[in-house]
């Protein structure tokens, strides 16, 4: 059956159609608060009937009416991805939650096996239709601050359309669906691990405004493009989510599509976009959707402006319920209260999503580092004033060793810097951060492989390294 055609689903969606996107604009702080705290009873109601909450409630003595509001959410104990993989799937859900109807989401597995409170396995959890059309109107409302009709704008999404994937599991259940009562000739769908010149052509045919995907299919596309490529590519923005996006890598693109290029925050557990760049080049969180806490190695919450351990929940959707969630294993530094130029009343990040735990880059002496502040390659070039590296990855490879690949554009080896230039510069700046305990070795390779299990693009960051203090929280 249609999904469209089922007035259970039709009309809730509607109703929040209507009060969902203009939420955190039309509520006073008092007024969204007392909005999130109801959601969040709610959620919290739910949880107490699924095995794996009920069972940890139950132990830490907590019952849902202890929970006023989300001042309280501190009672509660944490969910990790470990407990979600061993109570799946009977013990993930509400018993009133139809398996039948539902949809299972499955991480990509990003994640190494030294990450903090989990393995290397995925997690999978379950959605419904419902609450995947309600996720869509976050997307509204990025959409309407970026004055985009989603009648009338093309967009084009490069994702992972694997099984069990959001992207495929979005496609298959609701735009194929919504397919048949609403023309959307405007949205194009494509599996990221295509062919690079199958993409560009694609979209050199269909002429996006709006291209969504990976950093690292953006570069490649870029890539293309300064050869002359995809001449009717010219869109009017570019989105980028799944990986962390340098400085360089967006120069890099923006130069090539002259156009500007925003973060978008989300992950399969999350269901919906957690957060978005705005044009200030802060990131906003939809908080009347989602929760989020920033913790220390002792899983004690940081203060605003320090760095810590995101834990989210979701105060939304059916299914596996997310409270208090660790798994996500992301670096994060939540702002003071400070407001933005760019109009939007939602709280935003103290900085950028700061990386994967499991990348952090741990040296000799005992200091970490957050990916985010071993992108140092992306200073380098910048000051160079060069686009002559196509890609770039870093690897730890022990304690000691560091390895930085360069993929170089053959059509500029002969311009600008000489490859053993900017291997110089970047090898120093590595060895001022790291001190002389650590190796560092700047080679040139012919390609970065991506992982073709996970139907995403290799990571900007790898780690090999196992250590009891992977989890401690880095230096800032």
């Amino acid at each position: 059956m249609n999904p469209f055609l089922n007035p259970f689903i039709t009309i809730p969606f509607i109703k929040n159609s209507l009060l969902d996107p203009g939420r955190l604009q039309r509520l006073n702080p008092q007024q969204l608060e007392r909005y999130r705290d109801k959601a969040f009873k709610k959620m919290v109601h739910i949880a107490y009937t699924v095995p794996v909450y009920h069972q940890k409630y139950k132990a830490a003595g907590i019952h849902p009416n202890d929970i006023t509001g989300i001042k309280d959410i501190t009672k509660l104990p944490f969910i990790t991805r470990q407990d979600l993989n061993q109570h799946f799937p009977d013990g993930v859900i509400p018993p009133t939650f139809k398996k039948e109807k539902g949809h299972i989401i499955c991480t990509g597995g990003t994640t190494t096996k030294y990450c903090c409170n989990s393995g290397s396995e995925p997690v999978c959890t379950y959605t419904d239709t419902a609450s995947m059309l309600r996720s869509s109107l976050i997307s509204s409302r990025e959409n309407h601050f970026f004055q985009l009709n989603w009648r009338k704008t093309r967009f084009a999404h490069i994702g992972n359309f694997n099984p069990f994937k959001y992207d495929e599991i979005y496609e298959e259940n609701v735009l194929a669906h919504a397919r048949k009562f609403i023309p959307l000739q405007n949205y194009l769908s494509m599996q990221a691990s295509n062919r690079t010149y199958e993409i560009l052509e694609k979209l050199n045919t269909f002429k996006p405004d709006i291209i969504i995907s990976y950093p690292t299919i953006f570069q490649e596309l870029a890539y293309l493009k300064r050869k002359a490529q995809g001449s009717d590519i010219q869109p009017k923005l570019l989105f980028v989510g799944g990986a962390m996006l340098d400085e360089y890598t967006r120069n890099y693109v923006e130069d090539a599509f002259h156009c500007r290029m925003y973060n978008t925050y989300a992950s399969c557990e999350s269901g919906a976009e957690i957060a978005f760049e705005c044009t200030q080049r802060n990131w906003h969180i939809h908080s009347d959707f989602f929760h989020l806490e920033a913790v220390d190695q002792n899983m004690e919450n940081v203060g605003p402006g320090e760095r810590g351990q995101l834990v989210i929940t979701r105060l939304w959707g059916n299914g596996t319920p997310i409270i208090r969630y660790t798994g996500m294993q992301d670096w994060i530094t939540l702002s003071n209260g400070k407001t933005c130029l760019c109009g939007l009343k939602s709280p935003i990040f103290g900085r950028p999503v700061e990386g994967r735990i499991s990348s952090n880059i741990m040296l000799p002496d005992g200091r970490i580092f957050p990916p985010s502040d071993f992108l140092l390659v992306s200073t380098v070039l910048s000051e160079l004033k060069t686009f002559k590296v196509k890609r770039y990855q870093i690897i730890q490879q022990q304690i000691d060793t560091i390895d930085i690949l360069l993929v170089i554009d053959e059509d500029q080896k002969n311009h600008g810097p000489s490859f053993d230039i900017i291997a110089k510069k970047i090898e120093n700046i590595y060895q001022q951060k790291t001190g002389p305990q650590v190796t560092i070795t700047v080679r040139e390779v012919d390609e970065i492989k991506d992982d073709p299990n996970t139907g995403k693009p290799a990571p900007l960051i790898i780690s090999n390294i196992h250590t009891e203090n992977s989890c401690n929280l880095p230096n800032a």
